[in-house]
């Protein structure tokens, strides 16, 4: 699995406390987009909030067994998705790294199929990150470029 980010980045506008129980952080934050089971026997479950204007940001609140917060950590940046191992994480790690993606686009010619997370990769420029996965759904490749969501020249087509 992709190593977590660790506890003390970031963390949302709300600011969730280390230890803070699941019912505070369900009062505070409202209902998860994705709840993700436990990754190992002796952690807890993982909470995924997608919030931001642009799709942008997507927080992660980790809990312990004993359901309390033991990390929260915005997962759509730069640095986190340089942690994707090429040929060894499959969907399932990547959903529970990055969340949901904001759209899938099958490349059958090449036999691949792209999960695109938008980011800010610095203040000024809004990327897009596609993940792009192999028929037994292991990571093939991971680009970055200009999310056309912001392409001017382009028209701005959006996503679709």
């Amino acid at each position: 699995m992709l190593a977590l980010l660790a506890a003390g980045c970031a963390t949302p506008p709300m600011a969730i406390p280390v230890g803070a129980p699941q019912r505070e952080v369900s009062a505070r934050l409202g209902t998860p987009s994705s709840v993700y089971p436990p990754a190992t026997p002796s952690t807890g479950a993982r909470w995924e909030y997608d919030t931001g204007r642009w799709g942008q940001k997507t927080w992660m609140v980790d809990f312990g067994a004993d359901d309390r917060v033991v990390a929260v950590s915005q997962a759509m940046t730069m640095h986190h998705f340089f942690e994707i191992r090429t040929g060894v994480d499959d969907m399932a790690a990547i959903r529970r790294e990055f969340g949901n993606p904001v759209r899938i686009v099958a490349y059958p010619m090449a036999g691949l199929t792209s999960w695109e997370y938008p980011y800010k990769e610095n203040p000024i420029s809004n990327s897009l990150m596609s993940v792009e996965f192999d028929a037994a759904g292991l990571v093939r490749r991971v680009e970055s470029g200009p999310d056309p969501l912001f392409d001017v020249d382009g028209g701005g087509r959006g996503r679709k």
